[in-house]
């Protein structure tokens, strides 16, 4: 593992460390370890069920798939010193995200970091530069679980919204900078108790490294000001449903491949095979993009959660916008934005997906579709099918039959690692196909 000066000179706070990994119902599982134990875990790890990659978000109940034995076996929790954060000097509390390796030491297959890393280095060998950016979405409740409350009225946006967290909004910027957590806003979103925080952008793995990291802390900070936070797509009926937008950016020799002054589109032709290739495999992504039982209702139009298979220059109902930079900004701001995630995928799955998706498209020098320049839910079904507009699929067990099927997803993540997802999110979705929709959403609402 990488040797980073900053994580080794910020070991000497360390009391306890939390190893991280994110399983395949898209819940954080930890383990802590002691500052006298914590040297020596980069080199021999922790130790880790097998079960970690088949547990169910609704209740922990151990499901398995054709390859994993969740009962017999081990493995090893590497947590990365070149990522370790420490979050409070005061008690010397760190963190740090793993990857998980098999008692031989080798990479296991369902080890969702590890795949993430594979589809990186592919960019890399292609001699392009990815760059990805996340927007957490999530929504804030005072009271308690049991009876909570909305923890501002809104309006979207705006002052008052703000002034009703702002020593909550304030703790989080803090702790997040402290932790080295690179942010680039925080703000109250559309929805009564929504919030948004926009990572800046960094290489893939540490993009999510860096998401994971910050619901940590968000999570932290809420529970000293007496909140609760939810991640679920779906946290209350009564208001916006929750995204986690991807962001992603790719240089080539000649700079920015989604700008190009000179281009129709405003991109580069590589830059257009890119979001080409997002296009042709988000069906078949899409159970990976958001795989809760919560996930394919919060797809619905005119709710800016990008229902349908389509791109757009800025439009907000489109599955994919893309993001032109500012005059003189363009080669440094321009980007493309999937709007069709959620918070409870496994985001080192997700990114993986978009971008093995956009490098296949890259190689295969794909064509682009026409944009979409209106809301696409405002379109007739004859006039979206004219346009090749798509929706996605009607149910979860429909998106995770794509999935399985799907012969890309199985070569760019495993088949270990698609049969074990697909497991998961298959449980998932029986355990929850005959409660009504806010018995669901209250089942899931802390989980995430």
């Amino acid at each position: 593992m990488t040797s980073n000066p900053k994580a080794d000179m910020d070991l000497q706070y360390v009391q306890a460390l939390v190893i991280s990994c994110l399983d395949n119902a898209g819940i954080a599982r930890v383990k802590v370890l002691p500052g006298p134990k914590v040297e020596d875990a980069f080199s021999n790890g922790c130790g880790v069920s097998v079960s970690v990659g088949v547990l169910l978000a609704a209740d922990d109940h151990v499901t398995r798939s054709s390859e994993i034995d969740p009962i017999v076996g081990d493995l090893r929790g590497m947590p990365d010193r070149s990522a370790v954060a420490v979050i409070d000097k005061t008690t010397g509390l760190a963190w740090a995200p793993a990857d998980l390796v098999d008692m031989h030491g080798a990479p296991y297959p369902t080890c969702q970091r590890t795949a993430l890393k594979r589809v990186a280095s592919e960019w890399a060998t292609a001699g392009l530069e990815v760059s990805v950016g996340l927007e957490l979405e999530f929504t804030v409740f005072g009271g308690t679980q049991d009876a909570p409350v909305l923890a501002h009225e809104g309006p979207g946006y705006s002052a008052p919204a703000f002034l009703q967290l702002e020593a909550w909004s304030l703790d989080v910027l803090t702790a997040l900078v402290e932790a080295g957590v690179p942010v680039e806003q925080i703000h109250p979103e559309y929805g009564r108790g929504q919030v948004e925080i926009a990572l800046a952008p960094r290489n893939p793995v540490q993009a999510v490294d860096d998401y994971l990291l910050a619901r940590f802390i968000v999570a932290r900070v809420s529970r000293r000001h007496g909140l609760h936070v939810s991640y679920s797509p779906i946290a209350d009926s009564t208001t916006a449903t929750n995204g986690c937008h991807i962001h992603f950016s790719a240089r080539n020799g000649d700079g920015n491949v989604f700008y190009d002054a000179a281009a129709g589109t405003g991109m580069s032709p590589a830059g257009e095979s890119m979001i080409a290739g997002v296009l042709g495999k988000l069906a078949e992504s899409a159970s990976l993009l958001g795989g809760s039982a919560l996930s394919v209702a919060r797809l619905q139009p005119q709710q800016w959660a990008g229902s349908f298979i389509c791109w757009g220059t800025g439009n907000r109902e489109a599955a994919v916008r893309f993001v032109p930079g500012l005059k003189g900004y363009e080669d440094r701001q321009s980007n493309v934005e999937v709007k069709c995630c959620d918070g409870a995928a496994n985001q080192y799955l997700a990114v993986a997906a978009i971008l093995a998706a956009a490098l296949e498209g890259f190689r295969g020098q794909l064509r682009l579709p026409a944009e979409v320049t209106v809301d696409p839910g405002t379109l007739s079904e004859a006039e979206r099918e004219r346009l090749d507009i798509r929706a996605f699929a009607p149910d979860m067990f429909t998106a995770l039959d794509d999935l399985d099927g799907s012969g890309f997803l199985r070569s760019a993540l495993g088949h270990e690692l698609v049969n074990a997802y697909v497991a998961v999110r298959r449980g998932e979705a029986e355990r929850f196909a005959q409660l009504d929709r806010e018995a669901v959403i209250a089942a899931l609402r802390w989980r995430y």
